[in-house]
Protein backbone atom coordinates (compact mmCIF):
# COMPACT_ATOMS: atom_id res chain seq x y z
CA UNK A 1 0.00 0.00 0.00
CA UNK A 2 1.36 3.67 -1.09
CA UNK A 3 0.76 6.47 0.70
CA UNK A 4 -1.40 7.57 -2.01
CA UNK A 5 -3.74 4.61 -1.28
CA UNK A 6 -4.02 4.72 1.95
CA UNK A 7 -5.24 8.44 1.55
CA UNK A 8 -7.79 7.93 -0.68
CA UNK A 9 -8.64 4.51 1.58
CA UNK A 10 -9.45 7.36 4.58
CA UNK A 11 -11.13 9.09 2.29
CA UNK A 12 -13.70 6.33 1.60
CA UNK A 13 -13.87 5.54 5.36
CA UNK A 14 -14.04 9.69 6.48
CA UNK A 15 -15.55 11.29 3.49
CA UNK A 16 -13.44 15.09 2.64
CA UNK A 17 -17.24 16.50 1.87
CA UNK A 18 -18.61 15.71 5.98
CA UNK A 19 -15.12 17.88 7.23
CA UNK A 20 -15.74 21.57 7.64
CA UNK A 21 -15.74 24.08 4.22
CA UNK A 22 -11.80 25.07 4.36
CA UNK A 23 -10.21 22.23 6.71
CA UNK A 24 -7.45 21.42 5.51
CA UNK A 25 -7.70 17.56 5.74
CA UNK A 26 -6.14 14.94 3.72
CA UNK A 27 -2.18 14.22 2.46
CA UNK A 28 0.01 17.13 3.65
CA UNK A 29 3.21 15.65 3.11
CA UNK A 30 4.42 12.67 0.84
CA UNK A 31 6.00 9.83 1.23
CA UNK A 32 9.31 8.97 -1.24
CA UNK A 33 9.27 7.65 -3.60
CA UNK A 34 5.57 8.49 -4.40
CA UNK A 35 4.75 4.40 -5.88
CA UNK A 36 7.00 3.19 -2.85
CA UNK A 37 4.97 0.98 -0.01
CA UNK A 38 4.53 1.73 3.39
CA UNK A 39 4.65 -0.25 6.13
CA UNK A 40 3.65 1.43 9.39
CA UNK A 41 1.53 4.23 10.49
CA UNK A 42 1.89 6.88 13.53
CA UNK A 43 -2.00 7.79 14.88
CA UNK A 44 -0.72 11.09 17.07
CA UNK A 45 -3.53 14.23 17.94
CA UNK A 46 -1.18 16.66 16.96
CA UNK A 47 2.29 16.73 15.59
CA UNK A 48 5.23 18.25 17.91
CA UNK A 49 8.58 17.73 17.89
CA UNK A 50 8.09 15.12 20.70
CA UNK A 51 5.75 13.55 18.04
CA UNK A 52 8.50 13.33 15.66
CA UNK A 53 10.96 11.98 17.68
CA UNK A 54 8.02 8.93 18.60
CA UNK A 55 7.97 8.67 15.05
CA UNK A 56 11.44 8.00 14.60
CA UNK A 57 12.01 5.60 17.53
CA UNK A 58 8.97 3.53 15.74
CA UNK A 59 10.34 3.97 12.16
CA UNK A 60 6.56 4.87 10.68
CA UNK A 61 6.56 5.92 7.34
CA UNK A 62 3.68 7.83 7.75
CA UNK A 63 1.82 9.95 10.40
CA UNK A 64 -2.34 9.92 10.76
CA UNK A 65 -3.18 12.97 12.56
CA UNK A 66 -6.10 15.00 14.10
CA UNK A 67 -4.91 18.49 14.44
CA UNK A 68 -3.92 19.59 10.69
CA UNK A 69 -0.10 20.60 10.76
CA UNK A 70 -0.18 22.85 7.75
CA UNK A 71 -3.47 25.47 8.25
CA UNK A 72 -1.63 27.72 6.92
CA UNK A 73 0.33 28.80 3.72
CA UNK A 74 3.98 28.55 4.18
CA UNK A 75 6.05 31.28 2.81
CA UNK A 76 9.30 29.15 3.93
CA UNK A 77 10.19 26.24 5.37
CA UNK A 78 13.26 26.82 7.74
CA UNK A 79 13.52 26.78 11.76
CA UNK A 80 12.40 29.98 12.02
CA UNK A 81 8.87 29.21 13.01
CA UNK A 82 7.60 25.82 14.86
CA UNK A 83 4.95 24.69 12.09
CA UNK A 84 7.75 24.64 8.98
CA UNK A 85 10.42 23.47 11.65
CA UNK A 86 8.41 20.22 11.91
CA UNK A 87 7.64 19.78 8.12
CA UNK A 88 11.56 20.44 7.54
CA UNK A 89 12.09 17.55 9.50
CA UNK A 90 9.33 15.49 8.41
CA UNK A 91 10.61 15.86 5.36
CA UNK A 92 14.32 15.06 5.78
CA UNK A 93 13.40 11.55 7.48
CA UNK A 94 10.90 10.92 4.69
CA UNK A 95 7.76 10.75 6.91
CA UNK A 96 4.40 11.65 5.69
CA UNK A 97 1.56 13.62 7.16
CA UNK A 98 -2.26 12.63 6.51
CA UNK A 99 -4.44 14.74 8.38
CA UNK A 100 -8.06 13.44 9.71
CA UNK A 101 -9.93 16.34 11.25
CA UNK A 102 -13.66 17.49 10.95
CA UNK A 103 -14.43 14.50 9.02
CA UNK A 104 -13.68 12.41 11.97
CA UNK A 105 -15.85 14.80 14.28
CA UNK A 106 -18.69 14.15 11.66
CA UNK A 107 -18.15 10.65 11.50
CA UNK A 108 -20.85 8.55 13.45
CA UNK A 109 -18.21 6.57 15.55
CA UNK A 110 -15.59 9.93 15.17
CA UNK A 111 -14.69 12.17 18.57
CA UNK A 112 -18.31 13.33 19.11
CA UNK A 113 -19.27 9.72 19.65
CA UNK A 114 -16.19 8.86 21.63
CA UNK A 115 -16.55 11.90 24.15
CA UNK A 116 -20.59 10.53 24.00
CA UNK A 117 -20.20 7.25 25.17
CA UNK A 118 -17.33 8.79 27.67
CA UNK A 119 -19.51 10.53 29.93
CA UNK A 120 -22.52 7.71 29.83
CA UNK A 121 -25.00 8.84 26.97
CA UNK A 122 -27.41 6.13 26.40
CA UNK A 123 -26.00 4.83 23.12
CA UNK A 124 -29.48 4.23 21.75
CA UNK A 125 -30.41 8.30 21.99
CA UNK A 126 -27.20 9.30 20.21
CA UNK A 127 -28.09 11.49 16.76
CA UNK A 128 -26.38 13.98 15.48
CA UNK A 129 -26.95 17.44 16.42
CA UNK A 130 -26.28 18.58 12.81
CA UNK A 131 -26.95 15.85 10.58
CA UNK A 132 -25.26 15.78 7.33
CA UNK A 133 -28.05 15.75 4.26
CA UNK A 134 -26.18 13.34 2.26
CA UNK A 135 -24.38 10.72 4.46
CA UNK A 136 -26.51 8.70 6.88
CA UNK A 137 -25.48 9.00 10.16
CA UNK A 138 -22.86 11.46 9.83
CA UNK A 139 -23.43 15.45 11.01
CA UNK A 140 -21.74 18.01 13.71
CA UNK A 141 -21.98 17.38 16.88
CA UNK A 142 -24.00 15.06 19.20
CA UNK A 143 -27.42 15.03 20.94
CA UNK A 144 -28.37 11.72 23.46
CA UNK A 145 -29.89 11.47 27.18
CA UNK A 146 -27.99 10.53 30.36
CA UNK A 147 -29.32 7.08 31.56
CA UNK A 148 -30.35 8.46 34.94
CA UNK A 149 -30.59 11.98 35.78
CA UNK A 150 -28.38 14.35 37.62
CA UNK A 151 -28.09 17.68 39.48
CA UNK A 152 -26.08 20.44 37.26
CA UNK A 153 -23.00 20.53 39.66
CA UNK A 154 -23.29 16.96 39.74
CA UNK A 155 -22.95 16.48 36.15
CA UNK A 156 -20.52 19.20 36.13
CA UNK A 157 -18.18 17.01 38.55
CA UNK A 158 -18.74 14.19 36.05
CA UNK A 159 -17.32 16.19 32.94
CA UNK A 160 -14.71 17.53 35.13
CA UNK A 161 -13.91 13.57 35.97
CA UNK A 162 -14.05 12.05 32.75
CA UNK A 163 -12.25 15.14 30.65
CA UNK A 164 -10.10 15.03 33.02
CA UNK A 165 -9.38 18.97 33.63
CA UNK A 166 -11.45 21.48 35.59
CA UNK A 167 -14.58 22.54 33.73
CA UNK A 168 -15.87 26.41 33.38
CA UNK A 169 -20.26 26.41 33.26
CA UNK A 170 -23.16 28.19 33.73
CA UNK A 171 -26.44 26.69 34.49
CA UNK A 172 -29.45 26.86 32.42
CA UNK A 173 -33.06 26.83 32.72
CA UNK A 174 -33.04 23.62 35.00
CA UNK A 175 -31.19 22.17 37.90
CA UNK A 176 -31.77 18.16 36.38
CA UNK A 177 -29.63 17.28 34.14
CA UNK A 178 -31.24 14.57 31.36
CA UNK A 179 -30.68 15.87 27.56
CA UNK A 180 -27.39 16.53 26.34
CA UNK A 181 -25.93 18.47 22.83
CA UNK A 182 -22.15 18.00 22.74
CA UNK A 183 -19.39 19.43 19.97
CA UNK A 184 -15.78 18.62 20.88
CA UNK A 185 -13.19 21.06 20.21
CA UNK A 186 -13.91 24.79 19.25
CA UNK A 187 -18.07 23.93 18.76
CA UNK A 188 -19.70 27.30 20.37
CA UNK A 189 -21.18 28.42 17.23
CA UNK A 190 -23.77 25.49 17.75
CA UNK A 191 -25.20 26.42 20.66
CA UNK A 192 -27.99 27.73 18.86
CA UNK A 193 -28.32 24.17 17.59
CA UNK A 194 -28.35 22.59 20.72
CA UNK A 195 -30.72 25.73 22.29
CA UNK A 196 -33.37 24.55 19.02
CA UNK A 197 -33.10 20.57 20.23
CA UNK A 198 -34.39 22.16 23.76
CA UNK A 199 -31.72 20.24 25.46
CA UNK A 200 -30.54 20.83 29.24
CA UNK A 201 -27.01 20.84 28.49
CA UNK A 202 -24.65 21.71 25.92
CA UNK A 203 -20.81 21.09 26.12
CA UNK A 204 -18.22 22.54 23.64
CA UNK A 205 -14.70 23.82 24.52
CA UNK A 206 -13.18 27.73 23.94
CA UNK A 207 -16.32 29.45 25.11
CA UNK A 208 -15.94 33.10 25.65
CA UNK A 209 -16.82 34.85 28.38
CA UNK A 210 -20.04 37.06 26.70
CA UNK A 211 -21.39 33.44 25.21
CA UNK A 212 -22.00 32.27 29.18
CA UNK A 213 -24.03 35.43 29.40
CA UNK A 214 -25.91 34.35 26.57
CA UNK A 215 -26.60 30.49 27.76
CA UNK A 216 -27.46 31.94 31.83
CA UNK A 217 -30.79 30.59 32.31
CA UNK A 218 -31.05 29.03 28.83
CA UNK A 219 -29.21 25.95 28.45
CA UNK A 220 -26.20 24.65 30.99
CA UNK A 221 -23.15 25.42 29.05
CA UNK A 222 -19.85 23.77 30.37
CA UNK A 223 -16.55 23.66 28.69
CA UNK A 224 -13.78 21.73 29.55
CA UNK A 225 -11.02 22.50 27.50
CA UNK A 226 -10.57 21.91 23.53
CA UNK A 227 -7.91 19.22 23.77
CA UNK A 228 -9.60 17.37 26.83
CA UNK A 229 -12.70 16.65 24.94
CA UNK A 230 -10.86 14.85 21.82
CA UNK A 231 -8.72 13.06 24.61
CA UNK A 232 -10.49 9.93 22.81
CA UNK A 233 -9.23 10.49 19.45
CA UNK A 234 -6.39 8.92 18.97
CA UNK A 235 -7.51 5.44 20.81
CA UNK A 236 -10.94 5.40 18.41
CA UNK A 237 -9.10 6.19 15.11
CA UNK A 238 -6.70 3.75 15.80
CA UNK A 239 -9.48 1.03 16.71
CA UNK A 240 -11.28 1.65 13.61
CA UNK A 241 -8.36 1.68 11.26
CA UNK A 242 -7.08 -1.62 12.66
CA UNK A 243 -10.49 -2.86 12.13
CA UNK A 244 -10.70 -1.72 8.50
CA UNK A 245 -9.72 -4.91 5.79
CA UNK A 246 -8.05 -2.67 3.67
CA UNK A 247 -5.63 -0.79 5.93
CA UNK A 248 -4.87 -3.96 8.73
CA UNK A 249 -2.06 -5.33 6.65
CA UNK A 250 -0.23 -1.56 7.88
CA UNK A 251 1.37 -1.70 10.98
CA UNK A 252 -0.53 0.76 13.43
CA UNK A 253 1.19 2.64 16.54
CA UNK A 254 -0.77 5.04 18.42
CA UNK A 255 1.03 7.81 19.94
CA UNK A 256 1.67 7.75 23.89
CA UNK A 257 2.48 11.53 23.63
CA UNK A 258 0.38 14.19 25.68
CA UNK A 259 0.70 17.11 23.09
CA UNK A 260 -1.11 20.04 25.10
CA UNK A 261 0.74 22.90 25.95
CA UNK A 262 -2.01 23.68 28.51
CA UNK A 263 -1.23 22.88 32.51
CA UNK A 264 -2.97 24.01 35.55
CA UNK A 265 -2.84 24.69 39.07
Amino acid sequence: MTISDLNDRLNELFPPETAWSGDAIGLQIDHHPQDGDIHSVLIAYEITEEVVTEALLHHVDCICVFHPLIFSPLRTITRQDRVSSLVYDLIRNNIGVIVIHTNFDTHPLGTNALAAKAIGLVESSIQPLVPDMHHERFGMGIIGSLSEQMKSFQFAEHCASIFGSPVRYTKGKTNDIKTVAMVCGSGSQYMQHALEAKVDCFITADVKYHQYHEAKGSIMLIDPGHAEMEKFVVEGLTTLLKQDEKIKELKIISSEVNTSPILYV
